[in-house]
Order: structure tokens, then sequence, then C-alpha cells
């Protein structure tokens, strides 16, 4: 009986004691990435090929990954409450060297950009908080690679 009562405190109880708070949670972003997921394919008819959420400070965020030549892909990403500004720049790998190809530097927290490539090969993706909200330096955001369906 002991058993019982101390394992309904602990589904019952704990919890609502451990709940995650504003700061620390991942739930809005988590949000925020299903309504994507949503418009995309069901709106839009896109395949989304990566997603992504993480912490992102001063020192951005970079991700590398190859994209394959007669495909149009959207990279789309946000930020919590705590980022004004997110800014996208994708860069393509030629001859070793990273050049920039195309750039998304609106003020929002919510930059969307199109690559084409020519042909197949390496790209990176940097996101980069150009203003944040009052004197944060963190934040967690998300961002999702994606393409039209055939």
């Amino acid at each position: 009986m002991r058993k019982i009562l101390f394992l309904s405190l602990v589904l019952v109880g704990v919890p609502s004691l451990m709940h995650a708070d504003m700061y620390t949670t991942m739930k809005g972003i988590m949000d925020d990435m299903t309504e994507y997921v949503y418009f995309l394919e069901d709106s839009l008819n896109q395949e989304i090929v990566h997603v992504q959420a993480d912490i992102i400070t001063n020192s951005g965020a970079t991700f590398s990954r190859t994209l394959h030549e007669g495909w149009t892909y959207g990279i789309a990403a946000f930020g919590d409450w705590r980022i004004k500004d997110l800014d996208i720049t994708v860069y393509e790998d030629v001859d070793g060297e990273w050049v920039e190809v195309i750039s998304d530097n609106e003020s929002d927290n919510h930059p969307v950009v199109t690559v084409e490539p020519y042909e197949t090969n390496k790209y990176m993706v940097e996101l980069t908080v150009y203003k944040w909200d009052e004197d944060y330096s963190a934040a967690h955001y998300g961002m999702l690679i994606y393409h039209e369906i055939d």
C-alpha cells in the first residue's frame, strides 16, 4: 500500500514541482516548430529535410550540409522571445573557401532564404543574433531546411 501511495505522489506531485521556467524551456520553440511543419508540409507541399533546435549566443550558430543540384531549398529560422533580430547567411564551399550565396538580414526574428544549388555541394548556414531583447546574450532558436515535393 505504501508503494502505491508513494508512486501516486511521484506521478502526480513531482511533475508540478519540476516544471521548466521560461528561461530554460524549449516548449515555445517546439510549438513554433510544429506550426512551421504543418504550414510547410500541408499548405506549401514542402518536404522537410532537416530540423534543428538549440541555444544561440553572441557567437551565433553554424551548420553545414550538402545541398543537391536540381532542388530549391528553403531555410527558415526563428528565435524565442529574447531575440529581436535574427539573421541567416548561407555560404557555399568553393575550393575550400566559404563564399556567401545569400542572406536575410531583415529586422525580424524569423529569417527565410531560398537556395538553388547549380551543383551538388557543401553549404554552411550561419545564424547571427543582430539584436537581443534587453540585456540577454543567449536564447533558443529553431531552424528547418526544406524543399518542394515533385
